[in-house]
């Protein structure tokens, strides 16, 4: 059994957390600006971050008046999101990603969790897992976001995070490609590890953005190939 060791720092105990805040002032979660103690988002972020709303469209975590897929099939059993990816929200998760501004995780987990809990009400998951990197990739960049965040969402829910995927070899990141080439792009590039772990289990699968889909499909595919009851994802923004 693999499950994740956590990833993140415990919380500071209050008074040292006090202390921590007038050396290192609070920051807005998204725009980066600062803000009083404990304040997770600015007044202003409040206002200008585009939240999806219920009622959603499961097949592509829009909000239903903005669903644009038509039901499209796909090979996991739902998605769903916090925010559109846009505006403020783009900006928080530049921060976090490239700025390594990891206070950011949390926020972003907890709003995770929300959505979660509404979209997918009932059902419960046995296990989180994520995106995975190469080994290439996870060196280049220090460490997999995806992986922080899964561990964030798990150390608030409880449910073990378990590395279940592989990703088989290098790849053009999606974001560079244009739409009509990202599925091939993808396409047999990941495999199941930990494979005794994934039968018969309802499984999130946490990825930090979608825009095409096509990584968070190719994904569910192999864990439905090698016996999950569910695949369900959840994601930060949706594009």
């Amino acid at each position: 059994m693999s499950i994740r060791k956590n990833l993140l720092p415990k919380s500071l105990p209050e008074p040292l957390d006090t202390l921590r805040a007038a050396v290192f002032p609070d920051r807005c979660n998204l725009c980066g600006n600062v803000v009083a103690h404990g304040v997770t988002v600015c007044d202003q972020c409040k206002e200008s971050a585009k939240v999806i709303r219920a009622p959603r469209c499961i097949s592509c975590g829009k909000a239903k008046k903005n669903c644009k897929c038509k039901g499209r099939s796909n090979f996991y059993n739902g998605i769903t999101a916090p925010f559109d990816y846009e505006g403020v929200v783009r900006k928080g998760i530049s921060l976090w990603k490239f700025q390594k501004a990891e206070r950011n995780v949390y926020f972003f987990a907890d709003m995770i969790v929300s959505a979660v809990n509404e979209a997918f009400e009932g059902i419960e998951f046995d296990l989180i897992t994520f995106i995975p990197q190469t080994e290439t990739e996870r060196k280049s960049r220090t460490y997999n976001q995806c992986e922080q965040l899964a561990s964030a969402i798990g150390e608030k829910t409880g449910i073990p995070v378990i590395r279940t995927l592989t990703k088989l070899y290098e790849t053009e990141r999606q974001h560079n490609l244009p739409l009509i080439s990202r599925s091939g792009n993808v396409f047999g590039i990941f495999d199941c590890c930990n494979k005794n772990l994934i039968a018969d289990k309802n499984i999130l699968l946490i990825d930090d953005i979608k825009t095409s889909g096509n990584t968070i499909n190719e994904c569910a595919k192999m864990l439905h190939l090698n016996g999950a009851a569910s695949v369900y994802c959840a994601v930060i923004a949706i594009a």
